[in-house]
């Protein structure tokens, strides 16, 4: 079977539901045939990804996996526009993909499609910390492709400035520490911080910390947001949701675009930030990609964590949160067994191989939460810096489990950051709108 690159033209408007009826869940009546029976003595799968914009780096990796796994075809699956519904059209058809690279609300929500991983020996190689939001009732679904630190990030040339000397990012403890350092900044003549003002950013990766580790164990961060949705908590009477708020005012104050907070151009703040016109800048270590071709040479730059309070003696102040955004996932309704088990060696390759891990390292400059992970010179230097959170066990899993926090979170509850950061409503304005967008919501 000759691999090769797959477009999908969708024709019309699939229901969700056509994902979960169609397809047979022994894996007798899908794909494989003489191309993947057991007459043949070789095996056909297929592989679709929505991580858009790396077919080289995929095609690469699947020609090699399959110079080392003699006798297994990977058919490689572009993703286009509408990922998600052209992975239901796959299904619809009858073609679901043996292996996905899916967001973890994906899996989530057809869990019954795919294979439990939880006792396949290739976890052995997966940092545990790493899959809370890819297990589901216990049950492991999917394996992390790589791992997003969130939090400040800090320019050291204009930190060193403000210090007058050598800027250690360990000294910001708490949120005093923080003001301290805007402050120190701003002295300077440029600005302490800069947000954008955009509502994926501030709605979905500020605001979802208020549901994060500092409420406590994944258990704990679910029975919060319950009582929420059930009313009998108030966010505005909450200190973790509070000190967040103060935390995210003293940001604001500091803020480059303060005359015009919601200007939301990430380029634009990108290049301010390079160029040192602020010291900080809320977002995460994804942004080497507006960075890379714009900071000076020999420039250093890094990630700090977002202190919520000022107790020096809480970790949390001192951790950042991690967003494993993408997940390797098996089908087992519409992919044979010997299909299911290829692809588990793909998956396997995929997390553990040394080429595939240097690979993904250059090619998404992220940290990698695999054991024999050795290639941080190859990740971009905010890479480099989620690493060494990691392997100092300062990172905690963002969401904890998918579906924590709703998919469309960051767009309703983001206009309402937005508002407060444009100063056109006040705090229980804002937490009593966030109230009621839970009061939507069904139970965790």
């Amino acid at each position: 079977m000759k691999k090769r690159l797959v477009s999908l033209l969708l024709v019309g408007v699939m229901a969700a539901g056509m994902l979960a009826g169609c397809g047979g869940s022994d894996g007798q009546d899908s794909k494989g045939g003489e191309e993947g029976g057991e007459s043949s003595g070789e095996v056909a799968i297929s592989f679709y990804t929505t991580e858009t914009g790396k077919d080289d780096y995929f095609q690469d990796l699947i020609q090699d996996f399959e110079s080392k796994n003699e006798g297994i075809t990977v058919e490689y699956i572009a993703a286009g526009d509408d990922q998600l519904q052209a992975w239901m059209a796959l299904y619809s058809s009858n073609e679901g993909p043996t292996v996905s690279l899916m967001d973890p609300i994906n899996i989530y929500e057809n869990q019954e499609r795919m294979l439990d991983l939880t006792d396949q020996s290739l976890l052995g190689n997966v940092k545990k910390d790493s899959l809370s939001t890819l297990t589901f009732d216990g049950k492991v679904y999917g394996v992390p492709m790589s791992a997003a630190g969130i939090g400040i990030l800090y320019n050291k040339a204009v930190c060193d400035k403000a210090v007058g000397g050598d800027f250690d990012p360990a000294t910001i403890k708490t949120r005093s520490d923080l003001k301290d350092l805007l402050d120190k900044i701003e002295k300077t003549g440029v600005a302490g911080s800069c947000i954008t003002g955009v509502n994926w950013s501030i709605g979905a990766h500020y605001l979802c910390q208020v549901y994060g580790a500092a409420i406590g164990d994944v258990e704990e961060r679910v029975e919060y947001v319950n009582s929420i949705i059930s009313g009998d908590v108030k966010e505005i009477d909450n200190e973790v949701f509070n000190g967040y708020m103060d935390t995210f005012e003293l940001l604001a104050e500091h803020n480059l675009n303060k005359a015009d907070p919601l200007v939301g151009d990430v380029n634009v703040d990108a290049a301010a930030f390079a160029e040192g016109k602020c010291g900080t800048w809320f977002m995460g270590d994804w942004a080497w990609t507006y960075l890379a071709e714009i900071v000076e040479e020999g420039a250093e730059f890094g990630l700090l964590p977002i202190p919520y309070s000022d107790d020096e003696n809480d970790t949390i102040n001192q951790c950042i949160p991690t967003s494993y955004a993408k997940g390797y996932c098996i089908d087992i309704s519409q992919n044979t067994e010997e299909q299911q088990q290829a692809g588990l060696k793909f998956i396997e390759y995929m997390s553990s191989d040394e080429y595939a891990l240097e690979q993904t390292a250059v090619v998404t400059g992220q940290a990698l939460p695999f054991e024999n992970f050795a290639f941080e010179d190859k990740l971009s230097p905010l890479g480099q810096s989620t690493a060494n959170y990691m392997s100092e066990g300062r990172a905690y899993d963002f969401y904890g489990t998918p579906n924590l926090s709703p998919s469309d979170i960051w767009y309703e509850c983001g206009a309402y950051m937005c508002e407060y950061l444009s100063g056109a409503c006040d705090r229980e304005t804002l937490a009593s709108k966030i109230d009621g967008y839970w009061s939507a919501q069904e139970a965790r």
